[in-house]
């Protein structure tokens, strides 16, 4: 009987050892080990110089790779890594731009591993000041009915990238539409320079007159 005891003592030691063992094992994988995991990640830019604009980008998101302890990763987001490329000393034109470790911003205990793609190519133009002839656009389903007598003023001032403004650019009105019964429609209608990526348009808007046609 003795020995029974003394035997079931020893297999509740060894199972209880054998769980402590499981557990340390358990905890030095989850909160002691290293792993790697990888994460989208929009690329921000910083410190473009005055008078410069970006006007496009191939790249939007890079692969970060990161490596460190699970207990950190398993809580980590992608909003938590921050990529930032210094454009100080960019210049006009196209531009390809090497992303380094030291572009990418993990939280403490992480390090960096990889980016994928490594580089971005972005495109940067100069901005200029250019006045710009006004061009008024009437939508075609008045285009039988009433005809652009005038308009003012006929030039803005637009301040956008060079290559756009400087290629017998023009801006435009939205589209001139409505509800029109007179004889003469006098309107206030926005330019649009969206397809100029202008940054300032001056005057925003012009005093468009339609006249019915034929009376």
């Amino acid at each position: 009987m003795v020995k029974i005891k003394k035997y079931l003592l020893y297999e509740i030691r060894l199972k209880a050892l054998a769980l402590v063992l499981a557990l340390m094992l358990w905890f030095s994988m989850t909160y002691v080990g290293e792993s790697k995991m990888g994460f989208l990640v929009p690329v921000t830019f910083e410190n473009l110089g005055r008078g410069i604009i970006m006007r496009e980008t191939d790249t939007r998101n890079v692969m970060i790779t990161v490596n460190g302890p699970l207990s950190v990763l398993k809580n980590l987001k992608p909003d938590d890594i921050k990529v930032s490329l210094n454009l100080s000393r960019a210049r006009e034109g196209r531009q390809i731009l090497t992303i380094r470790k030291g572009d990418v911003i993990v939280p403490s205990g992480l390090k960096v591993e990889d980016a994928r793609p490594d580089y971005v190519v972005v495109e940067l133009d100069k901005i200029v000041d250019k006045r710009l002839p006004v061009v008024v656009k009437l939508d075609k389903r008045w285009a039988k009915t009433y005809e652009v007598a005038s308009w003012f003023p006929t030039y803005a001032e637009v301040e956008g990238p060079r290559e756009l403004l400087e290629k017998g650019a023009v801006v435009e009105t939205l589209l001139v539409n409505g509800n029109f019964t007179r004889q003469q429609e006098i309107l206030e209608i926005p330019l649009n320079a969206t397809s100029l990526e202008a940054r300032r348009v001056d005057p925003a808007t012009v005093r468009v007159v339609l006249r019915r046609i034929g009376k």
